[in-house]
């Protein structure tokens, strides 16, 4: 799998923003032994309309890397992740866990079948709204229009974009073709892969 160290992803997260401190996970939910060093880090980015709290070490370490880094924005992102977008980093956690344990060769083989993955995950912090029998659904690799999808040539960087429980059934229901739908809706909306509590269904 493709590798990056610290500062090539440091450079990726300066051109979409300012970068901040790492920061250490809210749990143990991302399964961090799974990681490769076996620990996890985040940064955290902001921009002049959203913040952004992205995974710092799934794609590090040598032979074990997931070939990825995963993020989630939005504007309640901008200020205090521990404030009301807490919710949101809580998601990415676990939905970093997932993919960890899932391993590397899992991961790489499912993205090359589909572009879009989708996720279930423990309703954790989030909204009940967004919520369906205690789990939250999560699409991962939503593009927005400008974003490198990638560091270098064979690492991936891509958001995960929480699921209103229509959307997640919509997925469920349809497979492949269901998260295409939803992430095109997304984008029609003006949506793209940003998160935000306020967000009304899009299916």
């Amino acid at each position: 799998m493709g590798q990056t160290d610290g500062s090539a992803r440091e450079d990726y997260w300066r051109t979409v923003g300012q970068v901040g401190a790492q920061r250490r996970p809210l749990g143990d939910t991302d399964e961090p032994a799974q990681w490769p060093g076996g620990s996890s880090t985040y940064r955290h980015v902001t921009t002049p309309h959203s913040g952004i709290i992205a995974t710092d070490g799934l794609s590090g370490g040598a032979g074990d890397s997931l070939g990825l880094e995963i993020y989630v924005e939005g504007r309640e992102l901008v200020q205090d992740p521990d404030g009301e977008g807490r919710w949101l980093v809580a998601a990415l956690e676990e939905a970093a866990g997932a993919l960890a344990a899932a391993g590397a060769e899992q991961v790489d083989a499912a993205l090359r079948d589909h572009t879009l993955l989708s996720l279930e995950i423990s309703a954790g912090e989030a909204p009940s709204d967004w919520t369906d029998a205690g789990r939250l659904g999560v699409l991962v690799g939503v593009e927005l229009p400008g974003r490198p999808q990638s560091i270098g040539s064979d690492v991936r960087v891509l958001a995960i974009t929480p699921l209103r429980p229509s959307e997640l059934a919509v997925v469920t229901g349809e497979g492949p073709g269901g998260r295409r739908r939803v992430a095109e809706a997304l984008a029609g909306q003006g949506w793209y892969s940003y998160a935000d509590s306020t967000r009304p269904p899009v299916a």
